[in-house]
């Protein structure tokens, strides 16, 4: 069996949470171990929500920004803004407003 590196695991974690199958599906289509991807996950989550729990947020990485300047700002009521960057898909922009 292959030994697969912390940073694998958690790629792999992360390609999970975007793929929409379960965990048991998810690691049958890569062909890796059911039991330590059900482990990796669980280690990962507990660490997520301790991140999540104190910032209320989680960080997202862009490979690369291809503008500088924000095209829109959402002011929210309590405060919180998002700006966006790039072309603006009206559908995308309506999930967050309401």
């Amino acid at each position: 069996m292959k030994k697969w590196s912390v940073e694998t695991y958690y790629e792999l974690f992360y390609r999970w949470q975007r793929s929409g199958l379960s965990k048991a599906a998810f690691a049958a289509r890569e062909g890796i171990s059911k039991v330590s991807f059900y482990s990796w996950c669980k280690k990962f989550e507990t660490n997520t929500d301790s991140q999540d729990a104190s910032t209320g947020f989680t960080r997202i990485e862009l490979a690369e920004a291809t503008f500088q300047v924000a095209v829109a700002r959402i002011n929210y009521p309590s405060g919180i803004s998002v700006e966006l960057f790039g072309s603006l898909d009206p559908d995308r922009i309506k999930a967050l407003v309401f």
